[in-house]
C-alpha cells in the first residue's frame, strides 16, 4: 500500500504549522503562553498549529475516514477571559493559510478552529486510519528559547 499522497499531505501541514511556530517564537507575548491543569504550558503556537494540521487534513482527504489523535483540547480557550487568545490563533491560522495560498477558503471562523482543535480527541484504535500530533514537543524547553 502506498502512501504518497499521505506524505505529501504531512509535509505540507508540518511546513505550514512550522511556519506558524516561528512567527509565535518569533514575537512570543507572555499571553501567548498559557499553564495547563497539569501545570505544563501550553501556547498560542500549540492551539495554532494544531487547528491548522487538522484542517488541511480534512481538505486534503474530505472523503477519507480518519482520526487525529493530538495533544491539545478546546476545552481552556472555551474559558471567560480567553476570548482574546482564541482571536489570536484564528488570526495565526487565517494569516499562515493566506500566505500560502494554496487553499483558496473563507477565514475560518473561532467556531471553525475550535473544532479543528477538537478534531485531535481520537483515542485511535486497531481499524482505520490515525494520524498522530504533538504540536510541540517539548513547549516548555520551545517558550525558554534557548
Amino acid at each position: 500500500m502506498s502512501y504518497d499522497k499521505e506524505l505529501v499531505a504531512a509535509k505540507k501541514a508540518a511546513c505550514l504549522a512550522a511556519r506558524l511556530c516561528q512567527k509565535v517564537q518569533k514575537d512570543l507575548l507572555q499571553s501567548d503562553v498559557q499553564t495547563k491543569s497539569d501545570k505544563s504550558p501550553v501556547t498560542v503556537a500549540d492551539y495554532g498549529s494544531q487547528a491548522l494540521v487538522s484542517f488541511l487534513l480534512q481538505k486534503e482527504f474530505p472523503t477519507e475516514q480518519f482520526s487525529l489523535v493530538a495533544e491539545e483540547d478546546s476545552g481552556d480557550l472555551c474559558k471567560d477571559g480567553s476570548q482574546e487568545t482564541l482571536e489570536r490563533i484564528t488570526k495565526l491560522v487565517n494569516d499562515t493559510l493566506a500566505s500560502d495560498g494554496s487553499y483558496s477558503v473563507s477565514p475560518l471562523s473561532t467556531e471553525d478552529i475550535l473544532q479543528a482543535i477538537d478534531s485531535g480527541k481520537s483515542e485511535g484504535g486497531s481499524q482505520g486510519r490515525h494520524w498522530v500530533l504533538d504540536p510541540i514537543d517539548g513547549t516548555k524547553g520551545w517558550v525558554l528559547k534557548p
